[in-house]
Formats: C-alpha cells, sequence, structure tokens
C-alpha cells in the first residue's frame, strides 16, 4: 500500500477581468457572478469559427478527457489535445500561462470549487462560459460555475468479505479501535475536494453532532471548538491512511480474497472496476450523516484561450448527452448536469435521489477554512 502526504500550496493572483466579442450577461449579473459569460448561441456559426482555429488543447481532471476529445473530433472534424491533470497543477499552469502571456491551454475541466470560485474565477483568469441554447436543461445552479459532471465521492467496502452489507452505518465509527489503519481516503493536502469536504463538515456540527447520539445514544462531549472538529481529529488520529488516486484506494479495498479489508472514499466511477479488475466494491449504503460529498466538475475557458471558440464549442459539447457519453453511457458513477442526458442503470439511481446522501460543498467557505483545516490533517494525521 503506497502512502503519501504533502502540502497544497496556493498562489495569490492579480484580479483581471475577462472580456468576449459576444453578447454577455448584465453587468449587474457579473458583478456578483465574477468571470461569468453568457451567449445566445448560434451553434453552426460557432461551429464554423471553431473550425477555422486549428487544434484544441484541454486540461482535464478525468482521463475520460481522451475519449471525449477523439468523440469531438470524429464530430466536428477539430482535433483536441486532452491532457489528464491534477486540479493544483491545472492551476499552477493557468496562472503561468496567463501571468506570462504564454497561454497554451482552452479550457479545463476543474474541481477545485473553492479556488475557482474566491481565486481563478474573481482574478480573471479563467471564465463560466454558459450557451443560453442548454438553460432548459441545466439547473440555474449548475449554470454559474458552470458545471457538466456530477459524481458521488463516497465510502465503499468490500462486499465479498462483508456479504450482509456495509460493515459502518454511521461515520463516527471509523473513529473506533475497529477500524483503526483501515479507512483510506485521497491526501487531503493533494486532494482539495476532500479539504472542502472536511471543511464543510466543520461549518456543519449540528450534523456530527446528531450522528453521534444517533449512535451511541448520548450527546458528544467534545473537547475541540464543535462537533466536526472533534469528528475530524478522532478520524486522523485513528490511523488515518491516504492514497494519491481513487483508482489506488478502489484497489486497496476492493481486491478479492482479503479477509480483513479497509473500507475507503472513492468516487463512484471506479466501480467500474468491479469488472475491469475483479474487484469486490459495493457504496455504503444508509452511511449518516452522509455517505459522502457531492463531487463537481466544472467546465471552463482560459482568458486569452488561443482557440476561444474551439473552446467554447468543447464546453457546450461536454454539457450535452453526447459530449457526457464517455462519462455516463460508457462508465459508471458520473452524471451530466443536462438534464436529458443518459442516466446508467448500474449509477445505483438518478442525481436527485443521490442529492440526500450527500453532504454538498460550500465553496467559499470552505475557501475560508482551507488552510486551518490543512493544518490540522498535518498535525493530527499528516505523521500516520
Amino acid at each position: 500500500m503506497r502512502l503519501s502526504k504533502g502540502r497544497f500550496v496556493f498562489e495569490s493572483m492579480a484580479i483581471v477581468l475577462v472580456l468576449s466579442a459576444f453578447s454577455l450577461a448584465p453587468a449587474s449579473a457579473q458583478a456578483s457572478r465574477p468571470g461569468y459569460l453568457e451567449e445566445q448561441v448560434n451553434l453552426d456559426a460557432l461551429v464554423k469559427a471553431a473550425k477555422a482555429e486549428g487544434e484544441l488543447t484541454v486540461y482535464w481532471t478525468s482521463s475520460r478527457i481522451t475519449v471525449a476529445a477523439k468523440n469531438f473530433e470524429q464530430k466536428y472534424g477539430i482535433k483536441v489535445k486532452g491532457t489528464k491533470m491534477a486540479d493544483p497543477e491545472q492551476s499552477e499552469r493557468v496562472i503561468r500561462e496567463v501571468d506570462s502571456g504564454k497561454v497554451q491551454a482552452d479550457a479545463i475541466g476543474f474541481e477545485d470549487g473553492p479556488f475557482l470560485e474566491t481565486k481563478l474565477l474573481t482574478d480573471g483568469y479563467v471564465s463560466s462560459w454558459f450557451p443560453k441554447d442548454l438553460a432548459t436543461l441545466i439547473s440555474k445552479d449548475d449554470q454559474y460555475p458552470l458545471v457538466y459532471q456530477w459524481q458521488p465521492r463516497i465510502f465503499a467496502y468490500n462486499k465479498e468479505a462483508y456479504p450482509n452489507g456495509s460493515p459502518v452505518k454511521n461515520l463516527w465509527q471509523l473513529t473506533e479501535p475497529k477500524w483503526r489503519g483501515k479507512v483510506i481516503i485521497r491526501d487531503p493536502a493533494l486532494t482539495p475536494a476532500n479539504l472542502a469536504f472536511f471543511a464543510t463538515i466543520v461549518s456543519r456540527p449540528e450534523d456530527m453532532a446528531k450522528a453521534y447520539k444517533d449512535l451511541y445514544g448520548k450527546n458528544l462531549v467534545a473537547k475541540e471548538k464543535n462537533a466536526g472538529w472533534e469528528f475530524l481529529k478522532r478520524l486522523f488520529e485513528n490511523g488515518l491512511l491516504t492514497m494519491n488516486s481513487d483508482g489506488d484506494i478502489g484497489d486497496a479495498v476492493g481486491a478479492a480474497g482479503q479477509k480483513d479489508p479497509p473500507v475507503g472514499m472513492i468516487t463512484m466511477t471506479k466501480m467500474r472496476d468491479n469488472i475491469d479488475k475483479n474487484l469486490k466494491l459495493a457504496t455504503c449504503q444508509g452511511l449518516a450523516p452522509y455517505m459522502g460529498y457531492a463531487l463537481p466538475t466544472y467546465a471552463l475557458i482560459v482568458k486569452n484561450a488561443p482557440h476561444p471558440n474551439a473552446a467554447k464549442l468543447f464546453v457546450r459539447y461536454v454539457c450535452t448527452p453526447e459530449g457526457i457519453a464517455p462519462w455516463t453511457v460508457d462508465s459508471v458513477g458520473g452524471y451530466s448536469s443536462n438534464s436529458s442526458a443518459f442516466v446508467n442503470p448500474a449509477n445505483e439511481g438518478s442525481w436527485n435521489e443521490w442529492l440526500p446522501k450527500l453532504l454538498r460543498l460550500d465553496n467559499r467557505n470552505a475557501m475560508k477554512l482551507r488552510q486551518e483545516v490543512l493544518d490540522f490533517w498535518l498535525v493530527y494525521g499528516g505523521s500516520n
């Protein structure tokens, strides 16, 4: 089992407003939603302009970007160089490229909502462009910043070792001696969404206080500031293990033939590895107060993109049923923000059925707390 720890470095940036040649949202909307651009799309004209620009470059958090790029090229005849890249590296590259005036990336698929909302959008490094012809299909909440995909990142267990269902029904159980050294997550120092998850937990202490009372039949006596911080401390000190990817965690939890396997937090897309790798993964259904969190992936356009029309066409494409297919039709665990898109029957329900089971991240509040949560992790869990 390969473990890791590290530090996530935050960078400051100068404020730059993104300009556009298309019809934009009113100035008042832009003031409250920095970097927001919307356009009444003439698709034929956009395709023509995009084809005149040449090859497109995108950075994406998912390896499935290569499939989407191939499909896009087949449809529009525009080549796409799609590179899988984690959020911290994307941020670093986009900032460096824009500041140097040597922009290579046209669009990004990005998961770090707190950094996006408080830095990249606010300081003008990217824009959240929305094609208004999709307005009736994508909810207002998902239009800014533009979400093209949702995933449940949830706790999973090994169903071969636990054939009667999830061995944990309450998150507080993961702080008990039975689970010491047997809980795995992606390293919070390298995974901004996990930091946002922990920050949202401490912002909603009533959830963890109630879960504690439901499990143990008594009120929590917390030594930390609230029930959320108390939970994190106990979890971190209980030998919490970290890995660099959801795939590594899925392999460790779901490998066949284990007698006493760990549980781990993974995106539900890794359930496809039950077929691809003969894993025995199952979701911890019924876990209180939530099974995990709702993980968005945002589709954004980089400031001064060398191929702006192709970037817009690609962003619109991944927001369509056809464009999201590599994450839905061809895979398990992904949900399009587009209400007309296909829902994989292996997804254990619709996105509306998943939402009550998941914590929705509070991006701006998470950013305020992120360094404090990271320091807390490094003190109580980073040396495990």
